[in-house]
């Protein structure tokens, strides 16, 4: 009866022999874990291309540079950022393309939080509903990422000069 057990059990002479045996066996269980890039890259087969012969990463402030140009493309859109954002980007000489900008990037998808000044007169909601769209458009067309959301936040509204109802020119 103890014969009967060997053959499941690699018992062979060679070292060689014994140590690739577990190998083979290990390596279809293994193949998918084999580096911490591969599980990151294998759920976004889908959103981006592969790429031969090495692998490609966007950065955040790639992916917030795309939704503030956006969003300064839709009509309506006076400024991006809360005033005091504005305020102390006025003061530095960094590019402040991405203010107004949080990206939260996960693998393969992004949320996207964006900060506005709309022009009085304009609907807000509509304003609102186009910045979500363009960011979404421009942020998938560039980058193949997945926009999970586009929150929009209207922190203040921009008077120009002769409008009605506007004595100091800006709230």
């Amino acid at each position: 009866m103890a014969d009967e057990h060997l053959p499941e059990v690699p018992q062979t002479a060679s070292p060689d022999a014994q140590s690739t045996a577990p190998a083979a066996q290990a390596v279809p269980s293994d193949a998918q874990p084999a580096s911490p890039g591969a599980q990151q890259h294998e759920s976004g087969a889908a959103s981006r291309p592969p790429v031969a012969n090495g692998e490609f990463e966007i950065g955040d402030t790639v992916v917030a540079k795309i939704a503030h140009m956006a969003c300064r493309e839709v009509e309506g859109v006076h400024a991006l950022g809360g005033a005091t954002s504005r305020a102390l980007s006025s003061l530095r000489v960094a590019d402040n393309r991405t203010q107004g900008v949080t990206v939260d990037l996960r693998g393969d998808s992004v949320d996207v939080d964006v900060t506005l000044v709309v022009t009085y007169g304009r609907s807000i909601p509509e304003v609102a509903q186009a910045c979500r769209e363009q960011v979404r458009a421009r942020i998938e067309a560039t980058t193949g990422l997945a926009v999970k959301t586009v929150n929009v936040v209207v922190s203040d509204i921009y008077f120009p000069e002769g409008a009605s109802g506007s004595e100091s020119g800006q709230v």
